[in-house]
C-alpha cells in the first residue's frame, strides 16, 4: 500500500457466530467504532465516515433487506442462493463487505463472506460484530442456532498511522496473558 500501510492479499479469516461475552473485545475494541459500523450496516443515516450500506443491500428477491434470504431459506432450506450483496454507489464508494451468504448446513446458520477490503486493526472485529447480528436476525426468523463465519479479505490492511496503537494493545495483552498463565500456576 505504499507510504499507507501493510497489505496481506486473499486472506481468509473464521470466527464464530455469537454476540455472548468475549473478553478481548470487552478489554479492547473501540465501542465508538462498533457503533459506527452498526449504523453503517443497519441505519438509513450515513456514518461519520459519510458511510451507509442499510440503502446498498440487495438480497435475492430484490429487497433491501433480510427478509427475502429469510423467506427463501424457510422455503429451500438448503439453498446455496440466499445472499445478500452490497451494490456500489457513485462516486467510487464500493463497501468494503460486498456479499454475505447465509447457508443451512449441519443444523445451523452458517455465514460466507467477501470483503475487498478490511482494515484488520480497526475494523475487522467492527464488521464483525455487524456480520454476528445479521446471521443472529436470520438464525432467529429460522428457529436455529448460529454456527461459523467464514470470510475472504482481497486486501487485509493496517496503516502505519495506526502501528503505536497496535504494538501498545499487543504489549497489553501478552503482559495480561502472562498475568494469568501466572495465577493459574499458583491456583
Amino acid at each position: 500500500m505504499g507510504t499507507e500501510g501493510l497489505e496481506l492479499l486473499g486472506v481468509n479469516v473464521s470466527f464464530r457466530l455469537s454476540s455472548g461475552p468475549d473478553k478481548i473485545l470487552e478489554r479492547f475494541a473501540d465501542q465508538r467504532m462498533i457503533a459506527e459500523m452498526k449504523k453503517v450496516f443497519f441505519s438509513t443515516e450515513s456514518n461519520s465516515l459519510g458511510h451507509s450500506y442499510a440503502k446498498l443491500i440487495s438480497g435475492p428477491g430484490g429487497r433491501h433487506d433480510l427478509q427475502d434470504v429469510i423467506g427463501l431459506l424457510q422455503q429451500e432450506p438448503a439453498t446455496k442462493r440466499a445472499l445478500i450483496s452490497f451494490l456500489s454507489q457513485p462516486q467510487g464508494k464500493v463497501p468494503c463487505i460486498s456479499a454475505v451468504q447465509f447457508l443451512i448446513r449441519d443444523a445451523a446458520l452458517q455465514v460466507i463472506y467477501f470483503a475487498r477490503g478490511q482494515d484488520a486493526f480497526k475494523k475487522f472485529y467492527a464488521d464483525g460484530q455487524c456480520l454476528i447480528t445479521m446471521a443472529e436476525t436470520v438464525a432467529k426468523a429460522l428457529g436455529l442456532k448460529t454456527g461459523t463465519a467464514r470470510g475472504f479479505i482481497g486486501s487485509g490492511h493496517v496503516y502505519h498511522q495506526d502501528m503505536g496503537a497496535i504494538r501498545e494493545t499487543l504489549s497489553v495483552a501478552k503482559e495480561s496473558e502472562a498475568i494469568h498463565g501466572e495465577k493459574e500456576a499458583l491456583a
